[in-house]
């Protein structure tokens, strides 16, 4: 009888592993991210302000329009943003905290929550208790002075609609590989979607009151097509990798950052600027996000999602979000593909990973630095030269980059009272090729006068996505 007994019960085993490692998730939209995202919108935060999907957009600010100055929003901008520069990921875990009963919005009591870990949390970027307490107190104030809920109910058929078009994405997952490469079954609980939000997407991992793990994605960026039907970016599959990804790393990144905390903050002290205008506003991002990133960038490997040369512009690009030495660390990775028998899962792997930045650390200042300069587009030459003795009759100037651009407007005007704009009637720019900006105008200038033009880099990215280093072209007239 155990003969045949535990034939079987492997069987029912294997079977049980099977079906959690390939059961698939399915996208959902929920009214708790919806009325968060449209209240952050309401306080015209920049990570929420958008026009996609726009025909939604616009019922949301032709119906919302007359509760920008709602207690809850006047609220928010004198407490939270009076702190700090908004974490965007707050508002998201707020939003996976809420419960939304017939009696009231509170705080779910389905896992632990951030109101009940808020003393763990840095104070300079999250509300104390009795700030979340007002919030929760607000915001169902707002809920039912908006009357939000027949809104969302009268947009549950675009709201089908969004969830279908997302269908085709999920099941595109390749669930058995996290197995592999975590050492833990694929699990996911649920796929938020978040046509509100804007462009950001989210992992929001939380544990419940017996100890479980429940790993979540909040996912936006769904767009419109001419006829008003939502549609996903070609990119939203690697946008949910990427977070499926956070919801196993950020775990084991937690588990090492205190061995890891010295390297981080001092390469933190090197691309804090860059990071920080990409929303990573301490030195944790470098593990949590950056070591993220590594592993979405070992699925595709594996799976050979891109040719090379794709996933190696791909991997440069990381470099101008701040992680200069991502292409070496992405490299590097084969050590662990290599030698599978000693890193069983990811997390074997972190030691190495320490011994990788440390050299890093070294390499700053005389390698990645300069490295990262290289790369960047810049204004090689100019007509006139800067500083040049002009006459009042020039009517344009021109700007050589260094590289091929995107054509996009890159003035500004230089800060200094001293320095004269260049005159705006019949201001006009334009290309003459991919390395030369013109700009012309129709009237002569003045004389004895400083005029300027500012190259910005936020306004002049090359083809590669790389923002030139800014630079003053500063002329003055006879």
């Amino acid at each position: 009888m155990n003969f045949f007994i535990k034939p079987i019960f492997i069987f029912f085993v294997a079977l049980i592993i099977a079906n959690v490692a390939l059961a698939q998730p399915k996208g959902n939209i929920d009214e708790r991210f919806e009325l968060t995202s449209i209240v952050f919108r309401l306080t015209d935060d920049v990570a929420f302000v958008h026009s996609n999907p726009e025909k939604y957009i616009a019922d949301i600010d032709n119906y919302f329009i007359k509760y920008k100055n709602h207690e809850l929003i006047t609220f928010i901008k004198k407490t939270m943003y009076s702190k700090s520069i908004l974490d965007i990921s707050l508002p998201m875990f707020f939003a996976a905290d809420l419960q939304i009963t017939p009696k009231g919005i509170v705080w779910t009591d389905e896992w632990t929550t951030t109101f009940e870990l808020y003393d763990t949390l840095p104070d300079n970027k999250i509300w104390n208790k009795k700030e979340m307490n007002e919030y929760l107190r607000l915001l169902n104030k707002f809920y039912k002075d908006s009357k939000f809920h027949q809104f969302y109910l009268a947009h549950k058929s675009f709201y089908e609609t969004v969830e279908i078009a997302f269908s085709s994405i999920v099941t595109k997952i390749d669930t058995t590989w996290f197995f592999n490469f975590f050492g833990s079954p694929f699990e996911l609980d649920n796929i938020w979607l978040v046509p509100a939000n804007g462009y950001f997407n989210f992992a929001i991992n939380r544990i419940d009151r017996n100890g479980k793990d429940h790993h979540n994605c909040a996912i936006s960026g769904m767009m419109e097509d001419s006829s008003g039907n939502p549609y996903f970016h070609e990119h939203t599959f690697q946008t949910l990798i990427h977070e499926i990804c956070h919801n196993y790393n950020n775990p084991i990144c937690m588990r090492h950052e205190a061995e890891f905390q010295s390297v981080c903050d001092t390469l933190y002290t090197f691309v804090n600027v860059i990071l920080i205008k990409e929303y990573y506003g301490n030195p944790g991002a470098i593990m949590y996000e950056g070591f993220n990133k590594l592993c979405e960038f070992a699925y595709y490997k594996s799976h050979k999602i891109f040719c090379d040369s794709i996933l190696h512009e791909m991997s440069v690009s990381q470099i101008y979000k701040g992680f200069f030495w991502f292409e070496d660390m992405q490299r590097y990775l084969d050590v662990f593909f290599q030698n599978r028998e000693q890193f069983k899962t990811f997390e074997h792997f972190f030691p190495s990973l320490k011994l990788f930045l440390n050299r890093t650390v070294d390499l700053m200042e005389h390698y990645y630095c300069p490295k990262y300069d290289l790369i960047r587009p810049r204004a090689v030459a100019t007509y006139p030269g800067n500083n040049e003795v002009v006459d009042t009759t020039l009517k344009f100037i021109m700007i050589q980059f260094s590289k091929p651009m995107q054509k996009v407007g890159v003035r500004s005007r230089v800060d200094d009272p001293e320095v004269t704009p260049l005159p705006y009637e019949g201001y006009r720019t334009y290309w003459v090729n991919d390395y030369l900006y013109v700009v012309s105008w129709s009237e002569n200038l003045k004389p004895n006068t400083k005029y300027g033009f500012r190259v910005i880099e936020d306004f002049a990215d090359a083809v590669d996505y790389y923002g030139s280093i800014p630079y003053d072209l500063i002329f003055e007239t006879k």
